[in-house]
């Protein structure tokens, strides 16, 4: 593990510390710190100039050489690691008035310290100068001015109190870390800050109060750590990609920056007029490409490519694909249940549609037909044309929502138009299935279209909308086949039970060689 900071103390006094991470004792200290960083104090501070963590001096707060050597014999050294970046920013303790050494009182926590524990008052991410100032069970981290924590949290599953989350680059170096909302809700007077993560760092999406660091927007990093602000690290832009996660309406972004969508997440990437304003260096390329902001202004912002969206990702203009068409999926939400919808009628019983700018959400499609087809990773799915449809990602079946991100789609098995010269072969799509259409699910026939009926299981408790289908009538959406059963209607086709309402099944009926929805 990276040493944050390595303490000896010069005087006869008891101190408690524990392996693996730092601490504080009283008496004289020698504190080593590590590359980027200078000493004062108990703390390890960044340097002032030079970015990224690349200053390698180390300041002389001891009026002399830094001690190389281990610490005094009984004291343990104490190091940490969370991920490498170890940004130890601190207030200067008050010599003049030390800290009080007593044991919080927990029905009356330290002002300035945040109440994540609900009704226990556990002061996760509180000020502290060593572990006597938290909570039992808590220990001093040195992040700037002390930061009470649970070190270890993963390891053999020791919980984190409160509503405090237990974070880190790997199980050995996790700590229990404050969550929030607001920025305010954090230590700002010490360079704290609330930074939402995301999935593609560390497998954890939440919003928790971390220390900022010393990259600014649109700059390279390895950690949320090494970001100034609110920014965490985007790790999918190679050489990684400082930005805040989470803006629009009434949550703008800071200057220099816009908000745009990326991988289907809002982000307030940095602004730019030319790619000159872009570069980081170390042989990474980046570009000043044009996008719409979550306003639909044009704006110009600093990326890793020009290539636009594909099909099937999140947008809200056509300036945001590949393929220059962005289909408005919904423009609201239903005012009951809250599904994304475009009309009324899309609502059913559950309406109306509750339109709102920011609820609008489209994804990138593109036309396709018998003498057009789709580009990887995508089919055509009929949009009520037997010929013609539009292109839609395809996913790997029931509840895959990693891939169907966008509000109003979700993972439909069906056969998709054919594509030039190619035979239709039957396949997941993240495809359109509003409420009330044919193959959408219902418990009763007033939330189906007019016309149709629900089909329901034997306890009906779950079905499926059934519409008319054949000569005069519209054709079956992607995921149904019409069936003429003496009444012809749009039948859900399946691959596996899972495909069905609940307590249905996916069975061989009157539509060779495709499956449908039926009771068991």
């Amino acid at each position: 593990m990276t040493k944050l900071a390595r303490t000896r103390c010069t005087l006869a006094l008891t101190c408690l510390f524990v392996v693996g991470w730092a601490s504080a004792c009283g008496g004289d200290k020698e504190v080593l710190c590590p590359p980027g960083y200078y000493a004062e104090g108990v703390y390890c501070y960044p340097e002032k100039t030079g970015g990224g963590g690349q200053d390698t001096a180390q300041a002389d707060t001891g009026g002399g050489q830094p001690d190389t050597a281990t610490a005094d014999t009984g004291v343990t050294d104490a190091s940490a690691d969370i991920g490498g970046a170890a940004d130890a920013q601190a207030d200067v303790p008050d010599t003049a008035n030390p800290p009080d050494t007593g044991t919080v009182d927990a029905g009356k926590p330290d002002a300035g310290k945040p109440d994540t524990g609900g009704g226990s008052k556990n002061p996760i991410g509180a000020k502290c100068a060593d572990g006597l100032d938290c909570l039992p069970g808590l220990e001093c981290f040195s992040w700037p001015g002390g930061y009470c924590t649970v070190p270890g949290c993963s390891v053999g599953g020791v919980p984190c109190p409160g509503s405090s989350v237990c974070w880190g680059s790997d199980e050995k170096s996790q700590l229990c870390i404050a969550g929030c909302e607001l920025n305010s809700e954090c230590r700002t007077g010490d360079g704290y800050a609330c930074k939402r993560l995301t999935s593609t760092w560390g497998g954890l999406d939440a919003q928790l109060c971390l220390p900022g660091g010393k990259q600014a927007p649109g700059t390279t990093c390895k950690l949320p750590l090494d970001c100034s602000g609110e920014s965490t690290c985007i790790t999918d832009i190679a050489g990684g990609y400082c930005a805040r996660v989470g803006c629009g309406k009434g949550d703008a972004c800071e200057a220099g920056t816009a908000c745009v969508l990326r991988e289907g997440k809002p982000l307030c990437l940095k602004t730019c007029t030319a790619d000159s304003e872009c570069q980081v260096g170390g042989g990474l390329v980046r570009k000043c490409v044009t996008r719409t902001d979550l306003g639909k202004q044009t704006v110009q912002v600093c990326l890793d490519s020009d290539k636009a969206a594909p099909v099937g990702a999140e947008c809200l203009a056509d300036l945001d694909c590949q393929s220059g068409k962005c289909t408005i999926v919904a423009k609201g939400t239903c005012q009951t249940g809250g599904a994304p919808c475009l009309t009324d009628a899309q609502c059913g019983a559950s309406g109306p549609c509750d339109l709102a700018k920011e609820k609008e959400k489209g994804v990138c499609t593109q036309p396709c037909g018998k003498d057009l087809g789709c580009p990887t990773g995508s089919v055509c799915v009929s949009d009520g044309d037997a010929l013609s449809g539009s292109c839609a990602a395809t996913c790997q079946g029931p509840g895959d929502a990693d891939t169907c991100k966008i509000p109003g789609t979700e993972c439909v098995y069906g056969t998709p138009i054919a594509p030039p010269g190619g035979a239709a072969t039957a396949s997941y799509a993240c495809a359109p299935r509003p409420a009330g259409s044919a193959g959408a699910n219902c418990t009763s026939s007033d939330e189906c279209n007019s016309g149709g009926y629900c089909f329901t299981n034997a306890g009906k408790t779950a079905g499926f909308c059934q519409l008319p289908c054949g000569i005069g009538k519209p054709a079956c959406p992607f995921g149904t086949i019409c069936v003429n059963s003496g009444l012809a209607f749009c039948e859900r086709i399946c691959s596996v039970d899972y495909d069905c309402p609940v307590q249905m099944a996916c069975v061989s009926g009157a539509a060779p060689p495709n499956k449908t929805c039926s009771k068991p």
